[in-house]
């Protein structure tokens, strides 16, 4: 008994790290492509383009990497379902080795297409986000540690966040140092993913063995998609991550956007905003989180937390100074960070213990296409009204909320439905 849960533990490790460096890379190019696209010396642009032009390019770009997302993760859960966990890493890990490589150089050369290009593949290789949560889900098997180790793997994310931000906004301003720019952090990302690689074949141990040897479908998100929504609980648990991730990923992605054209804030500035956003996320998962999944099931968790983030979020459409902005957009952080743990939680509850994987997988499909959705939309809406975004935001937080709490799966299975 020692003997597996020393193994455990030190499989955990590379999972750990895989889904810091997975978020650590996701947001590090939030204090760097919003300046990129934005000022015009960059050399992105031929041309002068307007503001509208210029939030909509920065919606696809950030839209590119959750579209190849949405393709990609559910063939890489079932292929962590039948073939081990262990083997999709390590293609995943290399490839988005590959991927943070071609941004870096897609920056040095201020090749626009390269740069989409090479978001496409980081973002198609991504869906070891999911094997993370599989990963996690065949090692923690009853409900109150599963919840307690999907909070550390969000607050883990929040530090990674915050590190990410440091990284990102530093090394890429040649403010603190003349020889800095924005293709570094994407150097050293690359660099830190190969590591990784490196220690998930030293120190991760199988925790899925499978007999399935049967030939890959690539239609097979869709074909669980369709089992999804024949399964009323997950069908509903699915559409209320959407409209989470729609309300969240905009209200984020187009933050440094709103913060330059409303608040005119500088780069340095804009690091410091997102540096206490990534505070947030993570004090509410280890804080937070870890009370409530004592004494509050997970899908009850979710439906006041997302109600408080439809309330926080429609509350910054207003015209307010930038100290109540900020602290509303920090509270809706804690919010948006308790609604995707518990959302995960109660999802791979509800799901079957043999297609943890493939469910997860799913979920990040439908949270990808979220992730697609949002940055289009946000572009256009920022684009004609600034303040019109966080009301955008909030609407669809609040059919989110609306959505679990009629359906009533917020409830346990002891509770009834």
């Amino acid at each position: 008994m020692h003997h597996l849960e020393k193994r455990r533990r030190r499989s955990l490790i590379p999972v750990f790290l895989t889904f810091f460096l997975d978020n650590f890379g996701l947001a590090v190019i939030y204090p760097i492509f919003t300046p990129l696209v934005m000022n015009p010396t960059e050399g992105f642009f031929t041309s002068e383009p307007s503001f509208f032009i210029k939030t909509f390019t920065l919606g696809l770009l950030i839209g590119a990497f959750p579209l190849a997302q949405f393709f990609g993760s559910p063939l890489i859960g079932q292929y962590s379902d039948r073939y081990g966990r262990k083997r999709a890493f390590y293609f995943t890990i290399l490839g988005t080795t590959l991927g943070y490589t071609l941004t870096a150089c897609a920056i040095a050369f201020h090749s626009l297409h390269l740069l989409f290009a090479s978001r496409w593949i980081t973002g198609l290789c991504a869906g070891n986000l999911t094997i993370c949560l599989a990963a996690l889900a065949d090692l923690c098997p009853d409900e109150s540690r599963r919840a307690k180790n999907f909070g550390h793997i969000s607050a883990i994310g929040g530090l990674s966040f915050i590190l990410a931000i440091l990284v990102g906004g530093i090394l890429s301003d040649p403010v603190f140092y003349r020889h800095f720019n924005p293709s570094i952090p994407f150097w050293i990302t690359a660099l830190l993913s190969f590591i990784n690689f490196i220690l998930m074949v030293i120190l991760f141990h199988e925790t899925h063995p499978s007999h399935l040897k049967n030939s890959l479908n690539p239609f097979t998100g869709i074909q669980n998609l369709k089992m999804a929504v024949a399964d009323r609980d997950l069908r509903v648990l699915y559409g209320t991550n959407f409209f989470f991730k729609i309300a969240w990923v905009a209200s984020m992605q187009f933050l440094p956007a709103f913060l330059i054209k409303l608040y005119t804030y500088a780069s340095h500035e804009i690091t410091y905003v997102l540096l206490g956003v990534g505070g947030a996320w993570t004090l509410a998962n280890w804080g937070i989180n870890r009370l409530l999944a004592q004494w509050v099931y997970p899908g009850m968790s979710l439906l006041y937390s997302l109600g408080l983030l439809g309330l926080f979020t429609s509350l910054l459409a207003f015209d307010l100074p930038i100290e109540l902005f900020l602290t509303l957009f920090f509270l809706a952080t804690a919010c948006a960070s308790l609604s995707w743990t518990t959302g995960i939680t109660t999802l791979s509850i509800k799901a079957s213990t043999q297609i943890q994987g493939s469910i997860l997988g799913v979920n990040q499909s439908v949270t990808a296409l979220a992730s697609v959705c949002a940055p289009a939309l946000g572009g256009i809406v920022i684009g004609i009204k600034p303040e019109l975004l966080y009301l955008f935001c909030g609407g669809s937080c609040f059919i989110a909320f609306i959505l679990l709490r009629l359906s009533k799966v917020y409830r346990s299975r002891n509770e009834g439905n």
